[in-house]
């Protein structure tokens, strides 16, 4: 029996190595941009998907809001990352930044906004 596996051995290393060739080494790709679905409309209660009727509103979760935006704006966030004591900020290129609090049991939830000079509900001080 020793002999039988020791002979299959090169077959199993070969196996393995076509199988090692059709799997994508370098994970998944950059995300691309892509055209906007909508305008995004800055208001007092959080952000309009132009005249879609759908909205991005405060207390959203983090992925989900993020994820709508994206989609707004065309792109992912530029980055995401903590921004000043209990709040985290998602900024894309052109300087729009979506403002999320954290939160023990759940994720992050929407709270602000700043957009061209402007601001609606809770943002980092200047």
């Amino acid at each position: 029996m020793a002999l039988r596996l020791h002979q299959k051995q090169p077959v199993l290393a070969a196996g393995c190595l076509l199988l090692g060739a059709c799997v994508n080494s370098a994970g998944p790709g950059p995300v691309t941009a892509s055209a906007p679905v909508a305008e995004p409309v800055f208001t007092e209660q959080g952000i309009l998907a132009g005249a879609t009727g759908k909205e991005i509103d405060f207390q959203r979760a983090e992925p989900g809001a993020i994820a709508a935006m994206s989609k707004l704006m065309g792109s992912a966030p530029a980055s995401t990352a903590g921004a000043c004591p209990g709040l985290r900020a998602a900024r894309w290129p052109d300087g729009t930044t979506l403002f999320f609090e954290t939160r023990p049991f759940d994720p992050p939830a929407f709270i602000g906004w700043q957009h061209g000079g402007q601001s609606a509900g809770r943002v980092c001080a200047s």
